[in-house]
């Protein structure tokens, strides 16, 4: 279907877009009247009339804090419609080794593709291997408008469509591109959260044409179309062979140590010129993979993996606060044992046999009547009632 406003794909991307959002206020308003709303949406896009509406900013604090914008949840549906139609594109384009916010992909997958690098490049633990890690400086506020605009006219450019659609995917992508949610927002939370935002991480700060709000499902697209120019440049001229990112986060792996600071440099000049973004120094880091590797919450060694300690700190403050509540042992066990798994699910992927069993038999207190480990100590599930 060479077009873009119909109402099948309106309405396919208001599914995808309601999968985790349906108990919001803004989706069961939209959903209340959901023919007439997705007509009136259909026709402000084919008109060209459609202009993003108010969005919720707030600050969360975990892992660090971060300034997040939330579109409505109309806003949202044009975000999943313009992605729906685009993001095959870019899957043709990226290269294997970026693992944010594409399918089959995420931190489970880059820690055990780096891993499998590492075994590679030591040759089985025999020769020694170096790290570069990297980090752009306050990559989503600094990504310029106009580059991502031709990036993603260079996109476009050689499929097999019709004027009409390029020129409506364009002005679509512009129309959320250019919008500045700092016109048009509520502040949801304590305000003087927002003092723990350094200026380079927020939007208010980031200049006209400048930024992208971290809560859109687009910006992740734009994010990987943006720096799939890095990654072509880094395997295609420099040739480096264990190359591995997770939005900003990267990492290279070489037996020698000058290698990598020749990578960095060239790096951080590529950067500069080609996209208007900067090395974050203070993060930049080249040493030996024995002195352990921090990245996507692990630590990762030569021939092991551990749990970040911030990220056992935080379950064990989350199951601290439940205990510490009067009625604790009255809160769904349900809410509390898909907690704990999330946890255990990420713990998996690290040695950390040891520390999901404590986790169990010391952490629970009396939250653990109600649960009982599958083997390995997996995870949990719940205890039968006794009849």
């Amino acid at each position: 279907m060479n077009e873009i406003f119909n109402l099948e794909k309106l309405y396919l991307a208001y599914l995808d877009c309601r999968k985790r959002k349906r108990k919001t206020i803004n989706a069961l308003k939209f959903e209340w009247d959901l023919e007439r709303n997705l007509f009136l949406l259909l026709d402000e896009l084919k008109s060209k009339k459609y202009k993003p509406g108010r969005s919720i900013c707030f600050v969360v604090k975990e892992p660090t804090p971060r300034e997040i914008f939330a579109s409505n949840f109309k806003d949202r549906i044009v975000h999943h419609l313009l992605v729906r139609e685009i993001g095959e594109m870019g899957e043709r384009v990226f290269i294997f080794n970026t693992f944010s916010c594409r399918k089959g992909k995420g931190t489970h997958k880059a820690i055990k593709k780096l891993r499998e690098g590492i075994g590679k490049a030591s040759k089985n633990h025999t020769k020694e291997v170096y790290y570069a890690q990297l980090d752009i400086a306050g990559f989503f506020m600094s990504i310029d408008h106009n580059i991502l605009c031709s990036l993603l006219e260079k996109l476009i450019r050689k499929e097999k469509k019709s004027f009409q659609w390029k020129s409506d995917i364009l002005w679509l992508a512009k129309t959320i591109i250019f919008h500045k949610p700092i016109n048009n927002y509520l502040i949801k939370g304590a305000p003087s959260l927002f003092s723990l935002i350094p200026p380079r991480k927020s939007l208010f700060r980031s200049g006209k044409f400048k930024g992208l709000p971290i809560g859109n499902y687009s910006s992740q697209f734009f994010a990987n179309l943006y720096l799939n120019e890095l990654d072509q440049f880094v395997k295609r001229i420099l040739k480096c062979k264990y190359y591995f990112r997770y939005v900003d986060d990267i990492v290279l792996l070489e037996n020698d140590k000058e290698n990598l600071k020749y990578y960095r440099d060239k790096i951080d000049i590529f950067l500069q010129k080609e996209l208007d973004l900067r090395l974050n120094k203070k993060k930049t880091k080249i040493q030996s993979i024995r002195k352990g590797l921090d990245f996507l919450g692990y630590f990762i060694k030569l021939d092991y993996v551990l749990v970040r300690k911030r990220v056992v700190g935080n379950l064990m403050f989350k199951l601290w606060k439940l205990k510490e509540s009067p009625g604790f042992f009255e809160i769904s066990l349900l809410g509390i044992l898909a907690t704990v798994n999330s946890y255990f699910g990420h713990f998996c992927y690290a040695n950390s046999f040891n520390l999901r069993k404590s986790v169990y038999e010391k952490k629970l207190g009396k939250l653990k009547e109600g649960f009982i480990p599958k083997p390995d100590y997996v995870s949990l599930k719940l205890r039968k009632p006794d009849l």
